[in-house]
């Protein structure tokens, strides 16, 4: 008989379905017998058609999702580029680069690591580039601060030399200069000059110097040829003087065989002056006999006034001219000003 419930065929007397568990009695009616389906031929020209979507079915095959190597890999030499302070990041960088792109692409794992490599290769790239600016900038500012430092120093090594040079030539002509006045101020305390003759001493000279030292016309006083007691120093090659008897004025005509620009010889003479006690003696650029020379002069404790001038002739020898003389006999400086010859 067939189950009422699910229409199994079961065995005549079976109380119970063996497929359902559905209590079965003799009078249970039973199932309509199952029509078996006979196909029938149609024509497939005349059927019309069934468009039926396809129904996929997923399959598990059971393989497992894999992890992408490439960004393994970027990852940890991401990390490794912290301890080796950043010399492997470009490579960390690129390889999660291209690990994370094949990732997304295959579907693959990984990409976690693919991301967190990016982010730390980055920043190390990011910093490398930073500190290879700043290097190249401070390098660039260095090599200047050298380069000014070492034209100052140059340029500082060239003035002391040079303030040195001076110095030495200086303390040379100082000495020289030094030398002379003190020549000359102890003839004066202690009256050792040498006077001239009685006959020169009443008729007197007319002119003084030569043709190497120029010449002074003497248009006023009385003049005798004068010499210092303590002689000159080596590099006077020639010189005359003459000393006027009632004022006491001597004038002096030199020519100096010596390196020295007039003005150095002038700053030197201005020294010696202040050493002698002469206050804030004056130099000046004026005309002596045509030429362009350097005047200094100042007085002394004792009243003298000592003018000098400095200049280089025409056959390229220095000459040096003086006059000393009392505030009263001033036209004596003038007429050494306006009668001073170089032939």
């Amino acid at each position: 008989m067939f189950c009422p419930n699910c229409g199994t065929q079961n065995n005549d007397g079976v109380k119970f379905c063996a497929n359902c568990g559905t209590a079965l009695t003799p009078d249970t009616p039973a199932a309509a017998p199952v029509q078996q389906y006979n196909p029938v031929n149609v024509n497939p020209v005349n059927a019309e058609p069934v468009n039926v979507a396809p129904v996929y079915t997923p399959v598990n095959t059971g393989a497992a999702q894999k992890t992408n190597v490439l960004c393994v890999v970027g990852f940890i030499v991401s990390l490794a580029s912290i301890v080796l302070l950043g010399t492997t990041a470009i490579i960390g960088l690129i390889l999660s680069i291209i690990g994370l792109i094949a990732a997304n692409k295959n579907n693959q794992k990984g990409k976690g690591m693919g991301i967190a490599g990016v982010i730390i290769s980055g920043i190390l790239v990011a910093v490398w580039i930073f500190a290879l600016i700043y290097g190249i900038s401070d390098a660039s500012s260095s090599k200047k601060k050298y380069t000014r430092n070492t034209e100052r120093t140059r340029v500082t090594t060239e003035y002391e030399e040079t303030t040195r040079r001076r110095e030495t030539e200086r303390e040379t002509t100082e000495e020289t200069e030094e030398t002379e006045e003190t020549t000359r101020a102890t003839t004066r305390e202690t009256e050792k000059e040498t006077e001239p003759s009685e006959s020169k001493r009443s008729s007197g000279l007319s002119s003084v110097g030569n043709a190497k030292t120029g010449t002074v016309k003497l248009t006023e006083g009385t003049w005798a040829t004068f010499h210092e007691a303590g002689g000159f120093s080596k590099n006077i090659v020639e010189h005359e003087q003459a000393k006027d008897i009632k004022s006491g004025a001597i004038i002096g005509l030199f020519v100096l065989d010596v390196n020295y620009s007039a003005e150095d010889l002038a700053k030197s003479q201005m020294a010696a002056m202040e050493q002698a006690g002469v206050k804030k003696p004056t130099g000046a650029r004026v005309k002596l006999g045509g030429y362009d020379a350097i005047q200094c002069y100042g007085m002394y404790p004792d009243g003298v006034i000592l003018v000098c001038w400095f200049f280089k002739g025409n056959d390229g020898q220095m000459r040096k001219v003086t006059v000393e003389f009392k505030e009263e006999n001033y036209s004596i400086f003038s007429m050494v000003e306006k009668g001073y010859v170089l032939d």
